[in-house]
Formats: C-alpha cells, structure tokens, sequence
C-alpha cells in the first residue's frame, strides 16, 4: 500500500511539473506547491549521501591554504564556494556541494544562539520561509538532538523537508541530515557548523550537501542551489551584530543604576571634657 501511494504521489507531481513547465514557458506561472512531503511516511530510502560528524573542521574536510586565511581574516566577506560533486554511489548526478568560511565580529554563544534558534531562520538564511523544530532531546553526552520541519521556495516551487540536527557542544559544532521517518519533498541533505573561538570573534564553517528532486527542472534546479547556499551564510554576520545589540540594549534596560557614595565621610568630634559619672557604691553585708 505504501508503494502504491509513493507512485501515485510521483505521478501526480509529474503531471503538476510538466503544467508548471508548459507554463514556464508561456510565462504565466506565479508559484506552484508541490507538496509530496508526508510526516506519517518514511521517505523514499534511510540515507544515501556520506554524513558528516561533530568535530574539528579537518574531519568535514576543510583544508585552508595560507592564501585563503588571509583573506578570511582580512576581509568581513565568506570565503565560499558552490560545486557538483562527481556522480558516485553516495552523490548522485545533480548533487551539490556548498563550503563557507567567514569570520564574525561577535563571541561564539551569539552565534551559536542564532544557528540553534530555528524559527529565525526565516529572517537571515537565504530561501527558507519557515522552520518550526517538532521534537527536542538530549544526547549523552550533553549536547541536543532537534528536529525542524524547513518549508523553501524553489523558483515557482514550494518544498518542505524534515531535518534531524545533533548540537554538540563540547565539539563547538552541529551536523545534520534528513529526518528519514518522515517524507521529504528533497532527495538528500547532509551538512556540518562550526565555530571557533577567535581573538576578534569567530571563524564560522559551514558546508552543506543537497540535491533537490528529479521532478524540478534541472535548469532551476542549479540555479537555485547555487543562490540559496551562498545565501545561507550571506546573513548570518549582520544577523549576529544585531544580537549582540539587541543584548547589550537589554542589558543596559535592566542594569541597577549605580549609587555615588561621598569619597570622605566627616569626623564625628566629641566633647573634650565630658562630665564624670558616680556610680553608687553598696557595700557587701557581712
């Protein structure tokens, strides 16, 4: 029953793409949703791409010539690149490879605090709409497990997906894939935040593997991969900067005002020749 609903399903998107294509064409088509995500079913397989791990940016494959240091550090833009990883048994052809470097003018926990406050995500990473986290857990090692509902505008087309993040912050880093017990509208998705601790801030790594449905077409389908990934760091200084004025103008609201106490408090004098007291004498009975 299940099969039959999955190819029921991919039928009818096929039909609505090849409208939406035709219509593409003649250039009437405003915004079309294609909706085959389903939260009741598991998605069409567990998991093809390579998933990445908490840890160092050397173990997600970062590799920074001195060149490329300069220029993080000398520069407030990303140090980012977009390409289409060779087709192999865990990258499919279309498969899209995002990495983003940048350094941030604002502690870790600011950072932090953004990348792990999903429903925000609207606001500063490029193409998603909405992000709604529907299951929070702790792992053993002191870190969080949350799960996000993502809603994206793809061109005309409207996809939602389901994200399993895994924030470790002992490892000062968050990786994430789909959530596979559910049915996502995208084929896979994969990808890996960390933050550094630097003198003047942060160095924020970011890489992100996707590869959007077969039924999209595929001319939309680069385009929109390659924006929305650049865009996906784009905001996130700006967004960072505004946290941390937005922190300091709370802090300030509810800061106690502080009292001036005098720096020489005045010498009490007493009176030179102050009258004898005589207290009366009782003598002890024999």
């Amino acid at each position: 029953m299940t099969k039959k609903k999955h190819l029921l399903q991919r039928l009818a998107l096929l039909f609505a793409v090849f409208v939406a294509d035709a219509l593409l064409c003649c250039g009437l088509l405003l915004f079309v949703a294609v909706d085959a995500a389903d939260p009741s079913t598991a998605h069409m397989h567990n998991g093809v791409f390579k998933q990445y791990s908490v840890g160092p940016p050397k173990k997600a494959g970062f590799k920074l010539t001195n060149a490329e240091i300069e220029r993080i550090t000398s520069s407030s833009n990303a140090e980012c690149s977009v390409v289409g990883l060779p087709v192999s048994p865990t990258s499919p052809k279309g498969t899209m490879r995002c990495t983003s470097v940048q350094e941030i003018a604002a502690p870790p926990e600011i950072v932090w605090a953004l990348l792990l406050d999903f429903p925000r995500y609207p606001k500063f990473v490029g193409g998603i709409t909405a992000c709604q986290p529907y299951q929070r857990r702790r792992t053993l090692t002191g870190g969080k497990v949350i799960c996000s509902q993502y809603t994206a505008a793809v061109g005309p087309f409207k996809l939602r997906y389901y994200i399993e993040h895994t924030f470790e912050p002992l490892q000062h880093s968050m990786v994430w894939h789909l959530d596979y017990s559910r049915s996502s509208d995208i084929f896979d998705s994969v990808g890996y935040w960390y933050v550094e601790q630097r003198p003047a801030g942060s160095r924020v790594y970011y890489t992100q593997d996707t590869l959007l449905p077969p039924w999209i077409p595929n001319s939309l389908r680069k385009t929109f991969t390659k924006v929305a990934m650049r865009a996906a760091t784009a905001k996130l200084e700006p967004a960072c900067m505004s946290e941390m004025r937005a922190r300091e103008k709370r802090k300030g609201f509810f800061a106690l005002p502080k009292l001036s106490l005098p720096s020489a408090l005045p010498k009490l004098q007493l009176p030179s020749d102050l009258p004898s007291v005589s207290l009366p004498f009782r003598r002890q009975s024999e």
